[in-house]
């Protein structure tokens, strides 16, 4: 009875269980589409050759807590002695203490400039790790426009298919008709042959360039599928204006300024240290007559045989390095923004050529000729149709080449501008280049004369 009973119960429960396994699943979810602005925001994100590079401002941090702490602690001396002589001497006390505390005195400012180093250190390490970032998502920019170039020719290719493969099907009542010859079926038949074999070269070099934007996002095993065009619009090509916002934005340049102010900061501080700092500090002393003296003690380190100019000669030369790097800089930045400009206007005219005069021209005579022969009026051969149908191809294909080196250009431009907003990006602005710190603003007066360039200090304050 109680078999029956819980047979019943549990029959249905067991035969849910059962039946469990061949539930069909949620489907998968497919490959996430992923646009040009969402793939630099992502290689900024996770790429980990970049996340390991931000941990250079975690240890110029930390020198400026080294710079803002003291560096010497006080020292003390307990010199404990016997004392031992004649009775004559009235000795009283056979064991004299002395007891010193003694600390070493910055008098010279070199806090200051410790302090103002370490700043400028920091400051330095932000630009740097900012110009890592604008590195990073151009190269982010390169390999997504070149996925986006490969996956047009791979479509070119499987166009140039369909288009033959519709030619030859055209055909097929001028077959039946017997008004089509053997050597032109066998041509129509070469061609779809050539153009399959195209494919796979083109199919290869996608998924290779697929490969490569993982490997500029930082994400091996991202499953996605490219969003976006290269026909893009047009950016500004104002070089005396791009230039400006090249001298405000280029995160390299501003790493240079601050390591000119970087290396005026140590010169000074070598310059402060030249004749050493005293010590100073109470002294006790309790003598063998029980006799006890209580005062202070100052030790000064006298400068004769080490001024320390060896030491100030290559902190000057560091400085004079640093202001030459820095003007090289300023010259890269105007050779960089000229050289860009002149391959946008070049490739931008190029692209337009095809847009407005060469394809339409192409296209618009290949549809004649397609119409007269599938009309089959005389003139309109197989020949003639393969000639056209080629140079049209040929001329997307050359127009394709003609976005990408327009991609590249731009490219090349955002680079050289520093401005990610030139090719559309929008991600949120890195920590290094949207603030610096709060300590960079107040400068010591022995710092505020250094500036790095007259040419970057009288820029007008530019926000792209």
């Amino acid at each position: 009875m109680w078999c029956g009973v819980l047979a019943a119960l549990l029959g249905p429960v067991c035969a849910g269980l059962a039946a469990e396994p061949e539930r069909v699943g949620a489907p998968e979810p497919g490959p996430r589409p992923l646009s040009l602005n969402a793939a630099v925001c992502l290689a900024l994100e996770r790429n980990p050759e970049l996340a390991a590079m931000r941990q250079e401002r975690g240890i110029a941090a930390a020198q400026v807590v080294i710079a803002e702490t003291y560096p010497f602690n006080p020292s003390w001396e307990n010199r404990v002695q016997q004392a031992s002589g004649p009775f004559s001497a009235t000795i009283t006390n056979f064991v004299p203490l002395d007891q010193l505390v003694l600390l070493e005195l910055e008098v010279r400012g070199q806090g200051t400039y410790r302090r103002q180093g370490a700043y400028q250190a920091l400051t330095r390490t932000e630009w740097e790790i900012a110009f890592h970032e604008q590195t990073f998502a151009v190269r982010a920019i390169r390999a997504f426009s070149n996925l986006l170039y490969r996956q047009e020719k791979l479509r070119l290719a499987e166009r140039t298919i369909r288009l033959n493969q519709g030619l030859y099907d055209a055909t097929k009542p001028l077959r039946d008709a017997m008004k089509l010859t053997a050597a032109d079926q066998l041509v129509l038949e070469s061609e779809i042959a050539a153009a399959r074999a195209a494919v796979g070269g083109a199919r290869t070099s996608f998924e290779t360039s697929r490969s490569d934007l993982r490997r500029a996002l930082g994400v091996p095993d991202l499953a996605f599928e490219p969003v976006g065009s290269l026909e893009t619009s047009s950016i500004p090509t104002d070089g005396s204006t791009l230039t400006l916002v090249a001298f405000q934005r280029r995160a390299d340049l501003r790493a240079h300024q601050a390591a000119v102010a970087e290396a005026e900061a140590h010169l000074q501080l070598e310059i402060a240290n030249r004749y050493g700092n005293p010590s100073f500090g109470p002294a006790f002393s309790y003598d063998p007559t029980r006799v006890s003296s209580i005062g202070a003690q100052v030790n000064i380190p006298l400068a004769v045989f080490n001024t320390h100019r060896g030491e100030i000669q290559q902190r000057e030369a560091e400085r004079t390095r640093a202001v030459l790097e820095l003007r090289q800089t300023e010259e890269f930045v105007r050779l960089d923004v000229d050289a860009a400009l002149v391959r946008l206007r070049i490739a931008q005219e190029r692209v337009e050529t095809f847009r407005d005069r060469i394809l339409p021209t192409l296209r618009k005579g290949l549809d004649n000729v397609r119409r007269l022969f599938l009309a089959g009026q005389g003139g309109a051969d197989v020949p003639r149709m393969l000639t056209l149908q080629r140079n049209e191809l040929l001329a997307e294909d050359t127009y394709l080449d003609s976005l990408s080196e327009l991609a590249d250009a731009r490219a090349d431009l955002v680079a050289a501008v520093g401005d990610l907003s030139l090719a559309g990006i929008a991600c949120p602005e890195p920590q290094a280049a949207a603030t610096e710190p709060q300590a960079v603003a107040t400068e010591p007066q022995a710092l505020a004369g250094a500036a790095p360039s007259e040419d970057v200090e009288t820029l007008p304050a530019l926000k792209p």
